[in-house]
């Protein structure tokens, strides 16, 4: 697909009950979005798993190999359920990255930063939005954070993500076990 017909299929399923079957080049596996935003380098949208949705996920244009509206029982089934009805744009700047990270939405919450080309995976708060790279105060498996902000070269970044069920539940714990200054 070409970037144009990539972002005016994005576009036209915006505030629409249709989903996109999403194929990225650094997997294989495919990943199911109701759009909320397109732009001319990324893509904002909320993923449905099994008749849930679970968070907002961006991912860069370029890296999507190609897109496609899923027409089955499934679409019928989220209507059905309401799931369509919890769509809703989180109003986050998706010029570039570093607007992404400057958006009052993110700030004091879990986010979770990609770079799926190199397997790298960081949880954590935004520390500081700079001109090329973000620092985040990310931590591991055991809920430590690390002593020093990670630094994400906006390059590098595939794949940002947040109110999913995985960080929203790292963050309910970490606040109620007093993990967090």
């Amino acid at each position: 697909m070409k970037k144009q017909e990539k972002i005016d299929l994005i576009s036209s399923c915006i505030g629409t009950d249709k989903i996109l079957r999403t194929y990225f080049k650094y997997d294989e596996n495919y990943w199911y979005y109701y759009p909320n935003a397109v732009s001319e380098h990324l893509i904002l949208g909320q993923e449905e798993n099994d008749f849930e949705l679970d968070g907002y996920h961006i991912r860069k244009i370029s890296d999507l190999k190609k897109a496609e509206v899923k027409f089955d029982l499934c679409e019928q089934i989220n209507v059905w359920k309401g799931v369509t009805k919890e769509i809703k744009n989180p109003n986050v700047d998706i010029t570039s990255w570093q607007t992404v990270f400057r958006s009052p939405v993110l700030q004091g919450r879990f986010i979770i930063v990609e770079d799926e080309n190199n397997e790298v995976f960081r949880i954590g708060l935004i520390r500081k939005v700079c001109a090329r790279y973000l620092l985040l105060d990310s931590f591991d498996a055991d809920g430590i954070f690390e002593d020093a902000p990670y630094a994400f070269p906006y390059s590098k970044i595939t794949h940002v993500a947040w109110d999913t069920r995985y960080s929203e539940n790292w963050y309910q714990y970490m606040r109620s076990h007093s993990m967090l200054s």
